[in-house]
């Protein structure tokens, strides 16, 4: 059976397709539209998923939605659907209407069937949070598991506690909305003069460079309480939830921690501990509610979803500060990943089908032979000649402090390059940080870059720590190798590694391993594939213009190599 998932109007929009429980495609909007972290409706995303199903959508038994507006029908709202003021407004507004007859809200999922020419065609809607825990756990590899899903808002709530069997989830408790961890990160992330949804990543940075324990923190921490296993965030210090905006912070949080940083404001010492302020009360929120879902299941693995757990740092630390053993997080555990969770819970749990494979990597995106590869060097009136080992020459030139692009086989799915379309640097010079940032990603020089690691070596940087595939975790380097590999290591010491098998990528496994017998360094600087603002390159059009507006020296498309 074939479902179509989408991923639409949400942070990142998204198409992914499943066949018998096994992703066999799917990719973010932004990377065809060149339109960074695009919410639109995921259009050409689909038809990349379609493109191998013959019949196109009459190829595909369902579709799935990430999200359900069902939720909000729950309560009769006469002003919007007392009269439809359109025909097809009848779809919403006769069960809006109905609300009022029935017993219990509306809740879980909604279908709609839609009568064509063929055959029906199927529509689930998935409630949001289920959509993410169907995304952490059908994709890992646990026959059982606890789940906690985490993010700015679904449709009525912030985060979803559950267990996982088999092909079934059941719901534990939710945290309502306004009551929010990824938007609290959020607020603060905008009140350091960053954007909300997009630059949290730039705080979780700036956190290492804070004190922990500074009076920020001591002031933060009191405006979240945790009791009875749930989080309850003091409103009176956040706007976030209130309509029409009025910022993401109140008066009172500015009269608390004074005065909001302007964009491009330079950053003092105080803003450096209220990065780290919300840093540490997010992992304190998260910890405790990770304790008290242990306490409830008994369960030593768990798996993970929703786009605060993009948060490596905090990733790191859960097995050695929480009762848990294992855990899993996906490639894509933000809201592009939910096209993929929302077909799966049409196929295990509406279904009731059987799981598919675990998520062992994350190429699902388009593929580009080498014809077409060579036609778009050609329609570039550009000469590229063609090599017999391009992972070779790419060591090479790595190892003579090149900074290479990287492009081959299928795209990744989700906000991390993992070896098909990077930017690769060697990690041995300091330096390196500071000239990649320069002539490639513009970005904050404070702003760490992660090491792809052998995983066969992976203990000689990170000691006894399980392996890392998708950069979902940030983990202390070893002492004594944090000066092998200085350009990937941050200010506290610690690096967000990518673990690299022969298994998952042969190609890029086959790089790392010249590379490392070129330098003794089974490692090498791996960064996406993008300028500042621009999501990942998707086509080898993308890459070559890439190339062009930035510093790189050396691209790699296929077996053809570019130079300047």
């Amino acid at each position: 059976m074939r479902i179509l998932g989408i991923a639409s109007d949400l942070h990142i929009s998204s198409a992914a397709l499943i066949e018998d429980g096994q992703v066999v495609a799917a990719a973010a909007e932004e990377r065809f539209t060149r339109s960074k972290h695009a919410r639109a409706f995921p259009a050409r995303a689909i038809d990349y998923c379609l493109s191998a199903v013959p019949g196109g959508l009459d190829g595909v038994e369902r579709v799935a939605v990430s999200t359900n507006p069902a939720i909000d029908l729950s309560v009769p709202d006469g002003r919007h659907t007392g009269r439809a003021r359109w025909h097809p407004e009848r779809l919403y507004s006769i069960p809006n209407n109905l609300a009022t007859l029935v017993d219990a809200p509306y809740q879980g999922h909604a279908t709609q069937i839609l009568q064509t020419a063929g055959k029906p065609l199927h529509i689930d809607y998935i409630y949001h949070h289920d959509a993410h825990a169907a995304n952490a756990f059908f994709l890992s590899p646990f026959e059982s598991a606890a789940i906690l899903t985490v993010d700015g808002r679904g449709e009525d709530c912030t985060a979803l506690s559950a267990i996982g069997d088999r092909n079934t989830i059941a719901a534990i408790d939710t945290l309502p909305y306004p009551h929010s961890l990824g938007l609290l990160y959020g607020a603060v992330t905008q009140y350091l003069g960053f954007r909300i949804d997009r630059d949290e990543w730039k705080v979780m940075g700036l956190a290492a460079y804070g004190d922990p324990d500074s009076a920020a923190y001591k002031s933060l921490r009191d405006l979240v309480d945790f009791e009875d296993g749930t989080i309850r965030v003091d409103l009176n210090y956040f706007g976030y939830y209130l309509q029409p905006p009025r910022g993401a912070v109140s008066e009172a949080f500015i009269r608390r921690f004074g005065p909001a940083r302007q964009p491009g404001e330079a950053i003092t010492s105080r803003h450096h501990d209220v990065a780290a302020a919300v840093q540490h009360v997010l992992e304190d929120a998260l910890r405790y509610l990770l304790v008290n879902l242990h306490q409830q299941t008994g369960e030593r693995r768990v798996a993970l979803g929703g786009g605060t757990f993009m948060n490596s740092v905090f990733n790191g630390k859960i097995t050695s500060s929480t009762p848990f053993d294992e855990i899993y997080i996906s490639s894509c555990p933000d809201d592009s990943g939910t096209s993929i969770g929302a077909a799966l819970y049409t196929h295990c749990v509406l279904l009731g089908s059987d799981r598919g494979p675990a998520m062992t990597h994350n190429y699902y995106g388009p593929h580009f032979d080498q014809t077409s590869i060579n036609e778009a060097l050609s329609r570039a009136k550009l000469r590229a000649p063609a090599v017999d080992d391009p992972a070779n020459i790419a060591a090479h030139a790595l190892a003579d402090g090149e900074i290479v692009g990287w492009f081959q086989g299928r795209m990744e799915l989700g906000q991390r390059a993992l070896g098909n379309r990077s930017i690769l640097a060697d990690p041995r010079s300091p330096a390196m940080r500071d000239r990649v940032n320069d002539a490639v990603k513009f970005r904050e020089t404070w702003r760490p870059f992660a090491p792809a690691v052998l995983a066969e070596d992976f203990a000689t940087y990170f000691g006894a720590e399980p392996a890392v595939p998708f950069m979902e975790r940030t983990l202390a380097v070893r002492a004594k190798a944090r000066s092998l590999i200085p350009a990937a290591v941050h200010v506290d010491g610690t690096a967000r590694p990518q673990t690299v098998t022969v298994d998952s990528n042969p190609l890029f496994h086959r790089l790392i391993t010249a590379f490392r017998d070129l330098t003794g360094v089974g490692a090498v600087l791996n960064t996406s594939f993008n300028l500042a603002e621009e999501p990942i390159v998707c086509s080898p059009q993308d890459a070559i213009r890439t190339f062009y507006s930035s510093g790189l020296d050396l691209l790699v498309l296929g077996n053809r190599v570019l130079t300047k």
